[in-house]
């Protein structure tokens, strides 16, 4: 083990009365990503903290102190302290006896370097005791942050075996801290990729939602899917590299970024969505996004409904300029034009129809056909003049409508 003496900014306000508390009683150091973090000057609010306390001494100690706990994980040794707003987890110090690939048994221990000893990437396995301003490293951690390199604790192919989200935890901890793949953690996560299969879809999901919008999501996808990953996870058969690295340009958000992952898809509906456990939410504006762009032609016209009607209208516009259905500087000067406008408001209701007794059947067509003209024309037209079009015949209408959608 290597201890290095250094002061860490932590930015928190109560991790160190929580520390001291505990620390009256055993003892009890940070660990992991704010431990990692804070050497990278880097701000990390998931404070987690290691204890050789078992769960109900901790919670003893801390409930006298008047802070409130949470027993959140008892059966790993986990519980969360609340202090003013903040939230503290806290786990016993494990050691772990048996691993299936998706759960593992472990026991309590009093040996922080047990405790290390069990965790995935040298990088994680760092603590800090901020009264002593120590840096505990057990595994060559501190070389390796300093290196920009994600690498296993003891054999790849070993911890993977272990867990199997590890193969997305490595894509995804490389994507934030590594300027490349590990070869040998690579070569395991390939090898051992059909044990993603055995995994819940939410802990898949959870892992991958931080992939895809990472710094360095470019190049980990394309690692994905060239190890075959992406296929395995969401059928990917074709992957654009160069559309990633503008939507990294563009800070699209997430659901944009995953309409570019899925751009190539076919027959994908919100099933699917939900089936891979995304909310109804998030698939719904991910097919909008994918109705959009899959247009053969993008006019102004979409350009200004989707402004109209579209709060995240710049991720429609933005994820058709990374695929080359629209050009940049329009768009860009579009964007700054409108950006700061308020939308005008739609100035027909159903209700107005119905006051002018026309069937409720014939409602949704017209007021759709209305407002495709106040588009079209700049939102110009007002309310008199948009009802003075309602004598048109229905089957104008409907084959307008037909025409709408097949365009």
């Amino acid at each position: 083990m290597q201890t290095i003496n250094k002061t860490l900014n932590i930015p928190s306000k109560g991790y160190k009365k929580i520390l001291k508390l505990l620390n009256e009683k055993g003892q009890s150091r940070l660990i992991g990503g704010s431990v990692r973090d804070a050497l990278l000057e880097k701000d990390s609010y998931d404070i987690d903290i290691a204890t050789d306390l078992l769960p109900d001494e901790v919670t003893n100690t801390l409930s006298q102190a008047r802070i409130k706990v949470i027993p959140t994980g008892l059966k790993f040794g986990t519980v969360t302290a609340i202090l003013n707003g903040e939230k503290f987890e806290i786990t016993t110090l494990r050691k772990d006896i048996e691993c299936t690939g998706r759960h593992a048994k472990v026991i309590f221990t009093n040996d922080f370097a047990e405790d290390a000893a069990r965790r995935d990437f040298t990088i994680n396995a760092l603590s800090y005791c901020p009264f002593k301003n120590e840096i505990y490293d057990y595994f060559t951690g501190l070389e390796d942050l300093k290196q920009q390199k994600v690498m296993f604790i003891g054999q790849a192919y070993e911890r993977i075996k272990e867990d199997y989200l590890r193969i997305l935890r490595f894509f995804r901890f490389s994507s934030y801290y590594a300027n490349q793949l590990d070869p040998e953690g690579l070569e395991a996560c390939t090898k051992l990729r059909d044990g993603l299969s055995s995994l819940s879809r939410e802990r898949i999901k959870g892992e991958f939602d931080k992939i895809i919008v990472s710094n360095g999501n470019p190049e980990i996808l394309g690692a994905m899917f060239e190890t075959k990953i992406l296929e395995l996870i969401f059928s990917i058969q074709n992957y654009e590299i160069k559309y990633f690295r503008q939507a990294k340009d563009f800070k699209l958000d997430l659901i944009a970024r995953y309409a570019l992952l899925l751009y190539h898809q076919k027959n994908i509906d919100l099933a699917i969505f939900l089936d891979w456990k995304f909310s109804r939410y998030d698939g719904i504006g991910i097919l909008l996004i994918l109705d959009f762009i899959n247009q053969k032609v993008i006019t102004e016209f979409d350009i200004k409904k989707i402004w109209l009607e579209k709060r995240n209208y710049k991720e429609y516009l933005l994820t058709a300029v990374i695929i080359g259905k629209l050009d940049y500087l329009p768009i860009r000067e579009f964007i700054d034009k409108h950006e700061p406008l308020l939308r005008p408001k739609f100035p027909i209701r159903g209700g107005d129809l119905l006051d002018m007794n026309i069937e409720r059947t014939e409602i949704g067509i017209k007021i759709r056909y209305l407002k495709d003209i106040w588009i079209k024309q700049n939102f110009k037209p007002s309310k008199l003049e948009l009802l003075d079009m309602i004598p048109l015949s229905m089957s104008f209408l409907r084959k307008q409508e037909s025409s709408n959608q097949e365009e």
